[in-house]
């Protein structure tokens, strides 16, 4: 009797510890946020901003890990391969996340096919800028005089691809345009030559202009982010100037996840992710980036990312 009631214990007990084992990795697992790119660059700056709020709010223990190669190819390529579980997910940016497979001659992921979109939490504008000192006052009187003189219409461009040569790509195909692109290898050396006139624009993000602006030595003619900012009150939008109420010309930052992972988890993700972006700390650390916090839910984030996608697959065609 006494052996029939211990062999049920031990019954009970095998059958229980799969469910106990289950329980315990469940709540001790990590999520593992994979930053494609270099301690300290933008994207990392955000990663950790979230890491805290999400262990919070997700209840897991967060990890931020740098997969950094290949312009962020190769951490990308590590989550699209990972087990679509919710526990490995991607912090990216683009440019260059969508931009940069159209540039390669064998791209190794395909930023739709490859994944699903979270949540999109910042974005950070370009601005149109020439010399401070230059004649021109005005977005229309810009235009003008780069559609009457070819010759002297260029811009400074970080290459193709980049957030400043998409964002004239299109400015461009509105106005009919055909300014010549000068590379350059850094955004401070190709804002000194607009400033003293050796280039007319160029169009580079809010942080790296907002000083030079500041202090008089380059005139900011519009920006792209689909309102108004509040540094510059009185810089109209591109979407103003241009009546292309979709001109949206900014670099995002966003969370995505392998494209099979089932959308409850995404869900999940999302809701995690939302109550994080809401924590003061959160808020006061993309501000002090430069990053204007504005969250799209996962539906919206995929809408906008096809028109990035779309827009970049047109664009570096036509450049190559």
């Amino acid at each position: 009797m006494m052996f029939g009631k211990m062999a049920g214990i031990a019954l009970s007990l095998s059958l229980t510890a799969p469910l106990l084992a289950s329980a315990q990795t469940s709540a001790s697992k990590e999520l593992l946020l994979v930053v494609p790119h270099a301690a300290g660059t933008g994207v990392d700056a955000v990663g950790r901003s979230f890491g805290p709020g999400l262990q919070k709010t997700l209840e897991v223990n967060a990890v931020v890990e740098n997969r950094v190669g290949a312009n962020g190819a190769i951490g990308s390529v590590s989550v699209a391969r990972a087990k679509p579980d919710g526990a490995t997910i991607l912090l990216n940016a683009n440019p260059p996340f969508v931009t940069f497979p159209f540039t390669q001659s064998t791209p190794l992921y395909d930023a739709v096919k490859d994944f699903k979109p979270i949540a999109r939490v910042g974005t950070v504008p370009m601005v149109l800028v020439i010399s401070a000192q230059s004649d021109l006052k005005t977005f229309d009187q810009f235009i003008a005089y780069a559609k009457s003189n070819p010759a002297k219409a260029n811009y400074a461009s970080p290459g193709t691809g980049s957030a400043g040569y998409l964002a004239m790509e299109r400015l461009q195909s509105l106005k009919g345009l055909k300014m010549e692109e000068v590379l350059y290898k850094s955004t401070p050396q190709s804002l000194t030559d607009v400033a003293a006139g050796h280039m007319l624009s160029a169009f580079a993000s809010l942080p790296a202009v907002s000083g030079l602006v500041e202090g008089g030595k380059l005139r900011a003619l519009a920006v792209g982010s689909t309102s108004r900012v509040d540094s510059l009150p009185n810089v109209p939008t591109l979407a103003e100037l241009t009546g292309d109420k979709t001109f949206d010309a900014s670099v995002w930052y966003g969370f995505l996840a392998p494209a099979a992972t089932p959308p409850a988890t995404i869900n999940r993700l999302f809701e995690g992710i939302s109550a994080a972006f809401k924590l003061d700390s959160v808020q006061t650390s993309l501000r002090n980036q430069g990053i204007i916090p504005s969250l799209q839910a996962p539906s919206e984030f995929q809408h906008s990312m096809a028109a990035d996608y779309e827009f970049a697959r047109k664009a570096i065609k036509v450049s190559n």
